[in-house]
C-alpha cells in the first residue's frame, strides 16, 4: 500500500510540474521607435511654426503586432510576441517630430507634434509601407503633403529600404532609421517653404 501511495505522489507532483510548465507562454515584447534625437530643452518659441498633422496608417499595419511581409509581397505574418507599445502612426509622427524639430528649431522653425495648436503651415504624411521581409529588409514608403491654409504649397514621395536582420529588435531599429532618414529629407527639402512663408 506504501508503494503505490508513494508511485501515486510521485506522479501527482511530475503531472503538476509538467501542467506548470505547459501553462507558460513566451513573454511578450514591446517596442517604441526611436528617433535617435536627444531630448529638447525648452528655449525661447521661434517665429514660424510648423504642425505634424496625425500620421496615416495602411490597414493592414494598423495593427498592434510588428508585421513582415513572406512569399513575396501578398502574405503577411503579423507577430503576437512582439507588439508595438503605442500605435504605429503616433510612433511615426512622435520620431518625425522629433527628427524635424532637433533639425528646423536651431534655424527658428518651431515643430508641433502634439496637436494642440495649429502651425503657420502643416505637414501631413501618410505612410504607405513601413514593414519587413523575410529576407531580412525593412522597407518605407511614405507621401508627404505640406500647407498652409489647406492650400498645398509642397509635396513628394519618398522610399528607403535598409538591411533588418531576422530578429524583431533589429527590424525596429531599422524601421527607426528609415524613419529618421525621412525626417532629414523633409527637413531639408521644407527648410526653404517655411523659412519663405515666415
Amino acid at each position: 500500500m506504501n508503494h503505490i501511495l508513494r508511485h501515486t505522489t510521485v506522479f501527482l507532483a511530475l503531472l503538476t510540474l509538467l501542467l506548470t510548465a505547459c501553462g507558460r507562454s513566451a513573454p511578450t515584447h514591446f517596442y517604441l521607435l526611436d528617433s535617435g534625437q536627444p531630448p529638447l530643452t525648452a528655449d525661447s518659441l521661434p517665429a514660424a511654426s510648423l504642425s505634424i498633422a496625425p500620421v496615416s496608417v495602411p490597414d493592414y499595419l494598423d495593427r498592434n503586432g510588428l508585421v513582415r511581409r513572406s512569399d513575396g509581397q501578398t502574405r503577411l505574418e503579423v507577430s503576437e510576441l512582439d507588439i508595438w507599445a503605442e500605435p504605429l502612426g503616433q510612433g511615426a509622427r512622435r520620431v518625425l517630430g522629433e527628427v524635424l524639430a532637433a533639425r528646423l528649431r536651431p534655424r527658428g522653425i518651431d515643430v508641433i507634434a502634439a496637436g494642440d495648436r495649429q502651425g503657420d503651415m502643416e505637414l501631413a504624411v501618410a505612410l504607405e509601407r513601413l514593414d519587413g521581409d523575410t529576407p531580412g529588409t525593412a522597407r518605407l514608403q511614405a507621401r508627404w503633403q505640406l500647407s498652409r491654409g489647406g492650400e498645398a504649397l509642397d509635396r513628394g514621395i519618398y522610399a528607403a529600404s535598409e538591411d533588418a536582420g531576422m530578429s524583431s529588435a533589429s527590424l525596429v531599429a531599422a524601421q527607426s532609421r528609415l524613419l529618421q532618414g525621412l525626417g532629414e529629407h523633409l527637413a531639408d527639402r521644407l527648410l526653404p517653404r517655411l523659412k519663405a512663408g515666415r
